[in-house]
Protein backbone atom coordinates (compact mmCIF):
# COMPACT_ATOMS: atom_id res chain seq x y z
CA UNK A 1 0.00 0.00 0.00
CA UNK A 2 1.48 3.76 -0.77
CA UNK A 3 0.33 6.33 0.90
CA UNK A 4 -0.92 9.31 -0.79
CA UNK A 5 0.83 12.45 -0.12
CA UNK A 6 -1.65 15.90 -0.53
CA UNK A 7 -0.12 19.26 -1.97
CA UNK A 8 1.78 21.46 0.03
CA UNK A 9 0.72 24.54 1.06
CA UNK A 10 3.58 26.16 -1.23
CA UNK A 11 2.49 24.05 -4.10
CA UNK A 12 -0.93 25.21 -3.42
CA UNK A 13 0.37 28.75 -3.75
CA UNK A 14 2.83 28.12 -6.64
CA UNK A 15 -1.13 27.13 -8.91
CA UNK A 16 -2.83 29.89 -7.53
CA UNK A 17 -0.01 32.33 -8.99
CA UNK A 18 -0.49 30.41 -12.18
CA UNK A 19 -3.90 30.65 -12.82
CA UNK A 20 -3.37 34.14 -11.72
CA UNK A 21 -0.41 35.19 -14.66
CA UNK A 22 -3.02 32.74 -17.06
CA UNK A 23 -5.63 35.31 -15.96
CA UNK A 24 -3.81 38.09 -16.48
CA UNK A 25 -2.89 36.99 -20.25
CA UNK A 26 -6.09 35.91 -21.33
CA UNK A 27 -8.59 38.26 -19.85
CA UNK A 28 -7.52 41.18 -21.69
CA UNK A 29 -7.32 39.18 -24.93
CA UNK A 30 -11.02 38.28 -24.47
CA UNK A 31 -12.32 41.21 -23.57
CA UNK A 32 -10.69 42.99 -26.73
CA UNK A 33 -12.31 40.48 -28.57
CA UNK A 34 -15.94 41.17 -27.28
CA UNK A 35 -15.04 45.10 -27.51
CA UNK A 36 -14.33 44.12 -31.56
CA UNK A 37 -17.67 42.12 -31.97
CA UNK A 38 -19.22 44.60 -30.75
CA UNK A 39 -18.15 47.51 -32.60
CA UNK A 40 -18.55 45.44 -35.49
CA UNK A 41 -22.04 44.94 -34.92
CA UNK A 42 -22.83 48.50 -34.11
CA UNK A 43 -21.15 49.48 -37.48
CA UNK A 44 -23.45 46.77 -39.17
CA UNK A 45 -26.21 48.39 -37.03
CA UNK A 46 -25.37 51.73 -38.77
CA UNK A 47 -25.21 50.54 -42.22
CA UNK A 48 -28.57 48.71 -41.58
CA UNK A 49 -30.12 51.85 -40.68
CA UNK A 50 -28.97 54.27 -44.03
CA UNK A 51 -30.36 51.16 -45.93
CA UNK A 52 -33.75 51.83 -43.93
CA UNK A 53 -33.60 55.22 -44.57
CA UNK A 54 -33.33 55.17 -47.96
CA UNK A 55 -36.46 52.61 -48.30
CA UNK A 56 -38.46 54.88 -46.18
CA UNK A 57 -37.49 58.34 -48.14
CA UNK A 58 -37.78 56.62 -51.56
CA UNK A 59 -41.35 54.35 -50.75
CA UNK A 60 -42.35 58.63 -49.71
CA UNK A 61 -43.87 57.66 -46.50
CA UNK A 62 -43.07 60.66 -44.88
CA UNK A 63 -44.08 63.61 -47.24
CA UNK A 64 -45.70 66.68 -45.08
CA UNK A 65 -44.85 69.48 -47.99
CA UNK A 66 -46.82 66.86 -50.69
CA UNK A 67 -44.13 67.11 -52.75
CA UNK A 68 -43.36 64.12 -54.13
CA UNK A 69 -40.01 64.01 -52.64
CA UNK A 70 -39.74 61.84 -49.96
CA UNK A 71 -38.80 62.88 -46.18
CA UNK A 72 -36.40 60.75 -43.59
CA UNK A 73 -37.86 59.15 -40.84
CA UNK A 74 -37.61 58.49 -37.13
CA UNK A 75 -36.46 55.54 -35.54
CA UNK A 76 -40.51 55.42 -34.34
CA UNK A 77 -41.77 56.18 -37.53
CA UNK A 78 -39.56 53.31 -39.83
CA UNK A 79 -39.96 50.65 -36.76
CA UNK A 80 -43.55 51.36 -36.70
CA UNK A 81 -43.88 52.37 -32.95
CA UNK A 82 -45.52 55.54 -33.75
CA UNK A 83 -47.78 57.19 -36.67
CA UNK A 84 -45.17 58.89 -39.78
CA UNK A 85 -46.41 62.01 -39.90
CA UNK A 86 -48.57 63.21 -42.34
CA UNK A 87 -49.71 66.83 -43.72
CA UNK A 88 -53.01 65.43 -42.51
CA UNK A 89 -52.14 64.43 -38.87
CA UNK A 90 -53.20 60.75 -40.47
CA UNK A 91 -51.96 57.99 -37.98
CA UNK A 92 -50.37 55.25 -40.82
CA UNK A 93 -48.10 52.64 -38.84
CA UNK A 94 -45.82 51.03 -41.02
CA UNK A 95 -46.59 46.81 -41.03
CA UNK A 96 -44.23 45.74 -41.37
CA UNK A 97 -41.97 48.29 -40.81
CA UNK A 98 -38.57 49.23 -42.64
CA UNK A 99 -35.92 48.62 -39.36
CA UNK A 100 -35.64 46.02 -36.66
CA UNK A 101 -38.04 46.24 -34.36
CA UNK A 102 -36.02 46.71 -31.47
CA UNK A 103 -35.52 50.20 -32.56
CA UNK A 104 -39.11 50.76 -30.94
CA UNK A 105 -37.32 51.13 -27.52
CA UNK A 106 -37.23 55.01 -27.43
CA UNK A 107 -36.13 56.33 -24.13
CA UNK A 108 -37.41 60.01 -23.12
CA UNK A 109 -34.12 61.31 -23.86
CA UNK A 110 -34.31 60.16 -27.40
CA UNK A 111 -32.06 57.63 -27.91
CA UNK A 112 -32.14 53.40 -28.35
CA UNK A 113 -30.24 51.11 -26.61
CA UNK A 114 -29.09 47.65 -28.50
CA UNK A 115 -26.08 45.74 -28.28
CA UNK A 116 -24.08 47.68 -26.04
CA UNK A 117 -24.76 50.65 -28.20
CA UNK A 118 -26.91 53.34 -27.70
CA UNK A 119 -28.16 54.82 -30.84
CA UNK A 120 -29.33 58.74 -31.33
CA UNK A 121 -30.87 59.90 -34.55
CA UNK A 122 -31.10 63.68 -35.69
CA UNK A 123 -33.18 65.09 -38.55
CA UNK A 124 -32.30 68.74 -39.83
CA UNK A 125 -34.29 72.12 -38.57
CA UNK A 126 -34.96 74.97 -40.62
CA UNK A 127 -31.51 76.47 -40.04
CA UNK A 128 -29.61 72.83 -40.40
CA UNK A 129 -29.76 72.41 -36.65
CA UNK A 130 -30.04 68.54 -35.45
CA UNK A 131 -33.55 67.97 -33.87
CA UNK A 132 -33.26 65.08 -31.67
CA UNK A 133 -36.12 62.36 -32.11
CA UNK A 134 -38.82 63.11 -30.01
CA UNK A 135 -39.22 60.47 -26.48
CA UNK A 136 -41.22 57.40 -28.13
CA UNK A 137 -39.80 57.85 -31.43
CA UNK A 138 -41.71 60.62 -33.26
CA UNK A 139 -40.56 63.38 -35.34
CA UNK A 140 -40.61 67.06 -33.76
CA UNK A 141 -42.87 70.16 -35.29
CA UNK A 142 -39.22 71.94 -35.66
CA UNK A 143 -37.97 69.21 -38.43
CA UNK A 144 -37.55 71.12 -41.54
CA UNK A 145 -40.09 69.28 -44.53
CA UNK A 146 -37.56 70.71 -46.80
CA UNK A 147 -34.43 69.61 -45.60
CA UNK A 148 -35.51 66.21 -44.12
CA UNK A 149 -35.65 65.30 -47.97
CA UNK A 150 -31.79 65.77 -47.80
CA UNK A 151 -30.19 65.70 -44.10
CA UNK A 152 -30.08 63.20 -41.29
CA UNK A 153 -27.45 61.51 -39.12
CA UNK A 154 -26.90 58.55 -36.16
CA UNK A 155 -24.65 58.36 -33.35
CA UNK A 156 -23.50 55.34 -32.14
CA UNK A 157 -21.72 55.10 -28.76
CA UNK A 158 -20.73 52.47 -26.12
CA UNK A 159 -22.57 51.62 -23.22
CA UNK A 160 -19.67 51.38 -20.73
CA UNK A 161 -16.33 52.62 -22.70
CA UNK A 162 -13.53 50.59 -22.76
CA UNK A 163 -15.49 47.53 -21.59
CA UNK A 164 -18.42 47.57 -24.33
CA UNK A 165 -16.42 49.41 -26.60
CA UNK A 166 -14.21 52.46 -27.23
CA UNK A 167 -15.31 54.23 -30.75
CA UNK A 168 -18.30 56.10 -31.24
CA UNK A 169 -19.40 56.27 -34.68
CA UNK A 170 -21.44 58.56 -36.76
CA UNK A 171 -23.00 57.88 -40.13
CA UNK A 172 -25.11 60.37 -42.15
CA UNK A 173 -27.15 60.69 -45.66
CA UNK A 174 -23.78 59.97 -47.13
CA UNK A 175 -22.99 56.38 -45.91
CA UNK A 176 -19.87 56.43 -44.67
CA UNK A 177 -19.42 55.04 -41.49
CA UNK A 178 -17.02 57.36 -39.37
CA UNK A 179 -15.08 57.03 -35.87
CA UNK A 180 -13.41 58.11 -33.01
CA UNK A 181 -12.47 57.32 -29.92
CA UNK A 182 -13.52 59.70 -26.34
CA UNK A 183 -13.68 58.00 -23.29
CA UNK A 184 -16.48 60.71 -22.84
CA UNK A 185 -18.91 59.29 -24.84
CA UNK A 186 -19.98 56.91 -22.65
CA UNK A 187 -23.50 56.05 -21.24
CA UNK A 188 -26.63 57.17 -21.39
CA UNK A 189 -27.12 60.76 -22.38
CA UNK A 190 -23.70 61.33 -23.76
CA UNK A 191 -22.39 64.89 -24.28
CA UNK A 192 -22.20 64.20 -27.69
CA UNK A 193 -22.86 67.32 -30.09
CA UNK A 194 -25.48 66.84 -33.20
CA UNK A 195 -22.52 68.27 -35.29
CA UNK A 196 -20.06 66.51 -33.36
CA UNK A 197 -18.84 64.80 -36.35
CA UNK A 198 -18.72 67.56 -39.17
CA UNK A 199 -15.55 69.58 -40.26
CA UNK A 200 -15.25 73.05 -40.01
CA UNK A 201 -16.13 76.11 -37.66
CA UNK A 202 -19.61 76.25 -38.08
CA UNK A 203 -21.73 75.41 -34.90
CA UNK A 204 -21.95 72.17 -33.43
CA UNK A 205 -25.39 72.27 -33.17
CA UNK A 206 -25.79 71.63 -37.17
CA UNK A 207 -25.49 68.87 -39.13
CA UNK A 208 -25.19 70.45 -43.00
CA UNK A 209 -22.43 70.74 -43.31
CA UNK A 210 -19.14 68.39 -44.30
CA UNK A 211 -18.24 65.59 -42.36
CA UNK A 212 -14.68 65.60 -41.04
CA UNK A 213 -12.09 62.63 -42.58
CA UNK A 214 -9.47 62.24 -40.67
CA UNK A 215 -9.48 65.93 -38.94
CA UNK A 216 -10.88 67.46 -35.87
CA UNK A 217 -14.85 67.46 -35.94
CA UNK A 218 -16.68 70.34 -34.10
CA UNK A 219 -16.20 67.68 -30.95
CA UNK A 220 -12.56 68.52 -31.08
CA UNK A 221 -11.96 64.82 -31.89
CA UNK A 222 -10.22 63.35 -34.85
CA UNK A 223 -12.67 61.20 -37.04
CA UNK A 224 -11.82 58.23 -39.34
CA UNK A 225 -13.33 56.67 -41.64
CA UNK A 226 -14.50 53.09 -40.13
CA UNK A 227 -12.71 50.02 -42.15
CA UNK A 228 -10.00 52.22 -44.07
Amino acid sequence: MHSVRGMTLLELMIIVVIIAILATLILPSLLSSKIDANETAAATTLRQIVQSQLLFANRKEADLNSNGTGEHGTFGEMSGSVAVRAASGGTKFLEPGVINPSFRAIAPSGEMFRGSYYYRLYLPGSGGEGILELPGGGASADVDTNLAEQLWCVYAWPQNFGVTGRRTFFVNQNGDILWTESSGYTGPGAPIPAGAAFAGTGPASKIDGIVAVNEAGRDGNVWHVFGR
